[in-house]
């Protein structure tokens, strides 16, 4: 990113570069522990890999949601930052509104339009 968004607030900052990204082993523990506690039947499997992610997030800390200018027939929705998978729903709902009829009805796509980078 040229102008990345600031970190947020705390002491858990947000990385811009993939290589900044590691697994924690402490916080990788504690996830495992909370899932054996939410179900027995993990009680005897093991962890057969650890990875870490990127938060998505455009240059402008909005997300990208929209026709992709210039490519007919694609879309994107991506860049929710930690916030995906609860506005995950309603960026669906509002893509597919874009795809089948043209347009969102349930919320204005516009100020999330790919378009906005060109």
């Amino acid at each position: 990113l040229l102008n990345p968004p600031p970190s947020p607030p705390g002491n858990s900052p947000v990385h811009f570069a993939v290589c900044q990204v590691t697994v924690e082993d402490d916080r990788c523990a504690n996830l495992a522990r909370a899932a054996v506690s939410l179900s027995s039947m993990l009680q005897d499997s093991s962890v057969t890999a650890r990875q870490a992610c990127n938060l998505p997030v455009g240059p402008d800390a909005a997300p990208v949601i929209g026709a992709v200018p210039g490519v007919q027939g694609v879309y994107v929705a991506t860049g929710h930052s930690c916030w995906g998978i609860l506005n995950g729903p309603a960026t669906g709902k509002a893509l597919a509104e874009q795809i089948v009829y043209g347009r969102s009805m349930s919320v204005d796509l516009k100020p999330f339009s790919p378009a906005r980078f060109l």
